[in-house]
């Protein structure tokens, strides 16, 4: 999610060229980034990161109402690093 909406630099190159490659460990996947669109998955999202990494020190509430939620779509391929 981007707290910096579509201002944020990497959102503005996201939605320049969509095209992601994300590898995690040896494994390798591409796909495609955009905006969560759809209510139910805009819910989803925000309830599951501020679930994820709120904290007693540091309170998402704010950052899980007003930050953008993005999304990659992802394949898996037979790259390996």
């Amino acid at each position: 999610m981007s707290g910096g909406r579509d201002r944020s630099d990497w959102v503005k190159n996201l939605m320049a060229d969509p095209t992601v490659e994300v590898r995690v460990g040896d494994r390798t996947f591409k796909g495609t980034a955009r905006i969560v669109g759809d209510p139910e998955e805009d819910a989803l999202t925000r309830r599951l990161l501020v679930e994820k990494y709120a904290s007693a020190e540091d309170d998402l509430a704010e950052w899980g109402r007003t930050a953008l939620p993005i999304a990659l779509d992802l394949a898996a391929t037979d790259e390996r690093a």
